[in-house]
């Protein structure tokens, strides 16, 4: 099975960092959904929320308001300068 291998960053702190199935982050020009070898991507961020799918299913999210992600050879990361946690976060 394919994985992506996730780091999301503000400007002081590593949010997320590990393994997971599926990203969705909100681009500037619409949602973007991140799988396994996807082409190499970089897209600035709008207002909306990062969700981090893991193989089990369980999904981690985030509230970002700008920033940026980069994908390269199932490595994705996103800086943004900050990240608030959701409600539905587990």
């Amino acid at each position: 099975m394919s994985t992506l291998e996730v780091t999301f960053v503000t400007s002081d702190r590593t949010v997320w960092s590990g393994q997971a199935a599926q990203v969705v982050v909100p681009a500037v020009d619409g949602s973007i959904g991140i799988l396994p070898q996807m082409q190499p991507t970089l897209a600035v961020l709008g207002e909306g929320k990062v969700r981090i799918i893991d193989h089990d299913g369980s999904v981690a999210e985030r509230a970002v308001q700008g920033g940026f992600v980069s994908v390269d050879s199932d490595v994705v990361t996103i800086g943004v300068d900050d990240a608030e946690r959701l409600d539905s976060d587990h």
